[in-house]
């Protein structure tokens, strides 16, 4: 694996050493908290007139962790913590969170809104973990930028409205039915009318790929691995006894699975 070594530059007396953040780090975590220079920012950018809202944390290679339908980046709220040595990026989706909200929800769209970040931010080469919805963006992005990422980790997808097992599909048109036009009811759209990803259109992708699928997902496992057999550089992880968000919502599981697939970091 690659080695990157970061430099904390806390200019606080609370960090003990400029130069050298271990004991620092330690102490902060045994009181919940973090370093000065590893605090969380909210900042927003303007993305084609839609105003998207986004937390930055840490010093290091790029991460981009992308949340799910209905969901925020609360939804990875410990990963600050868990994944020091990284500049952690975590947006809020159009429609969901702090961002703006838009009259019709695309997958297209959500995915340019990732690529404005990573060019608002002049990230180099960024690893994006995308989880259900964020794990579509994160192949759509690959899809039609093959040289701006490193990696993507896309986690519990589907490849189409199909890819959303029986049950879960009627669930999902039963709530459509009841909330739209109400609050939820774009949201439900999105997933009964999209993505629509084709095992060609994955061939474009010559970005790493690493797939993550909990073992009672409910979306289909067939979908995980037409993704793998059709990029170039794909492996398929299958996590025992996890569902669609169980291993994603405990985020120290998140990152003891992540771990070995991102680049190896060193702080000093």
């Amino acid at each position: 694996m690659d080695t990157v070594t970061t430099t904390c530059p806390c200019p606080k007396k609370e960090c003990e050493n400029n130069t050298n953040c271990t004991s620092c780090r330690a102490r902060h975590k045994a009181n919940n908290n973090l370093p000065f220079c590893l605090r969380e920012k909210t900042l927003n950018f303007d993305s084609n007139g839609v105003n998207i809202s986004y937390t930055k944390t840490g010093e290091g290679p790029p991460l981009i962790f992308v949340h799910g339908n209905m969901g925020s980046n609360h939804f990875f709220k410990e990963c600050p913590k868990l994944f020091m040595g990284y500049t952690v990026y975590m947006p809020d989706s159009r429609s969901h969170g702090k961002s703006d909200k838009v009259k019709r929800l695309n997958y297209n769209d959500m995915a340019d809104d990732i690529v404005r970040l990573i060019e608002h931010e002049k990230m180099e080469k960024p690893i994006v973990f995308g989880f259900s919805d964020g794990g579509i963006i994160a192949l759509l992005i690959a899809m039609k930028h093959p040289d701006l990422l490193g990696k993507i980790i896309p986690a519990g997808l589907n490849l189409t409205p199909k890819g959303i097992n029986g049950f879960w599909r009627f669930c999902t048109r039963l709530v459509f039915t009841f909330t739209f036009p109400f609050k939820f009811g774009d949201k439900m759209r999105l997933m009964l009318k999209q993505p629509n990803i084709t095992a060609d259109d994955l061939k474009a992708i010559t970005t790493p790929t690493i797939v993550l699928y909990g073992e009672k997902d409910i979306v289909r496992l067939a979908d995980s691995q037409t993704v793998i057999d059709n990029v170039a550089d794909g492996k398929l992880v299958i996590i025992p006894k996890e569902n669609h968000g169980s291993y994603i919502q405990d985020n120290q599981k998140l990152y003891d699975i992540l771990k070995e697939y991102l680049y190896e970091v060193s702080v000093e």
